[in-house]
């Protein structure tokens, strides 16, 4: 069992996917807020959404530096490939899941399709509305 809480950014020394979250986009940066605040970074960018850098403290206080993120493959946790690494990810990304929603909002695009987004949870609702380029050439299902 580890206990999590924010930690200096610069402190993760990177690392690689260590798993996805089951968590709707819209869902994810409101409920890593309830639990640690606001993250680290957000951009404009929906692929490097934001970023969150927690410490996971093991029982003898052994400490793993592990990121959350949103990422090109969605709501994520990030850190190195240890089984420890990997125990600490799961058990963050059930607390990240069953955390109750805190109020954010963002706004920015998503290049690959192209697609301007706009997000968030206001008093508690949430909301995820997209725009697409109009005109006779495009076809979202073209980038599907």
């Amino acid at each position: 069992m580890y206990t999590f809480e924010k930690t200096d950014k610069d402190r993760y020394m990177g690392g690689c996917l260590i798993m996805n979250v089951d968590c709707k986009e819209e869902l994810y940066p409101a409920k890593v807020i309830t639990l640690f605040g606001q993250p680290d970074y957000f951009t404009e960018d929906y692929e490097q959404l934001f970023s969150c850098v927690v410490a996971a403290k093991d029982e003898n206080g052994r400490e793993l530096v592990l990121e959350i993120y949103h990422g090109p493959s969605g709501p994520a946790i990030g850190g190195g490939d240890s089984p420890e690494e990997e125990a600490a990810a799961a058990e963050l990304a059930e607390l990240i899941k069953a955390a109750e929603l805190s109020d954010y909002e963002w706004e920015g695009d998503y290049e690959d399709v192209p697609v301007h987004i706009r997000m968030g949870v206001k008093n508690g609702v949430p909301y995820n509305e997209s725009d697409f380029p109009e005109g006779e050439d495009f076809d979202p299902e073209d980038f599907m």
